[in-house]
């Protein structure tokens, strides 16, 4: 990685690497050519070329133009264009491509995968917002060192908060209800535990609130998509 950011589109180990993938995933469709039939050359040559191109440019963009995005995202970026590649890939060389994804959308119900995929958008930045809102009047009166105390981990309780979400609306979803007061108990024991002082006591009723906003708006949204299955 660091002969790759020091030397950009000039990497030996760059290029190397991209030939690397481009010559295994060719080999992989041609072993799948010679034990199936139904592809030529021309794909094999196909695949060398897609993938070791694309593995070219999107590496040398992830050390230049998403080198200054946080590494999570630069990450989950750089797998899903190489995701995008293969998939694009697919629907080009393999053939009657269109009956197999016909195939595949007859034995998925497009109804309830739209309104799960809803629901996912709907938990995260939406209803964070939302809960912002209902937690708006009691804000101000949280103490300003607890404020002050929490200003390192706004972050990290934005991320707290979409992955109990996530969990809490698959947990609805798949019918396994009980699991979300084992979530809820298991939250309460790291986060409430302490309420000695008042200042903590004050900043645990605020924590709690948000908390139970979080878990009851998102078992509303997963009983009404449930309920429209």
């Amino acid at each position: 990685m660091q002969d790759k950011a020091r030397h950009r589109h000039r990497s030996r180990f760059l290029l190397l690497h991209a030939l690397l993938h481009g010559v295994v995933a060719a080999w992989a469709v041609a072993g799948f050519a010679m034990l199936h039939g139904g592809l030529s050359s021309a794909d094999v040559l196909l695949t060398l070329l897609a993938v070791g191109v694309s593995h070219y440019l999107i590496d040398l963009a992830k050390v230049t133009l998403m080198a200054p995005m946080k590494p999570a995202a630069s990450f989950l970026l750089d797998q899903g264009l190489h995701l995008l590649v293969m998939v694009l890939l697919w629907l080009a060389i393999v053939p009657q491509v269109s009956v197999l994804l016909e195939a595949l959308w007859q034995r998925v119900d497009g109804w309830r995968v739209g309104l799960a995929a809803l629901g996912y958008g709907l938990i995260y930045m939406p209803m964070g917002l939302l809960i912002g809102q209902l937690l708006a009047s009691w804000t101000p009166q949280m103490p300003p060192n607890a404020k002050a105390d929490n200003d390192s981990l706004l972050r990290a309780g934005k991320q707290i908060g979409y992955l109990e979400r996530t969990l809490i609306l698959s947990f609805v979803l798949l019918g396994h209800i009980p699991a979300i007061g084992f979530l809820l108990a298991a939250k309460s024991i790291f986060r409430f535990g302490d309420l000695r002082q008042s200042d903590d006591k004050m900043r645990t009723e605020y924590v709690m609130l948000g908390t139970l906003f979080s878990f009851t708006l998102t078992i509303m949204l997963g009983l009404l998509i449930t309920w429209l299955w």
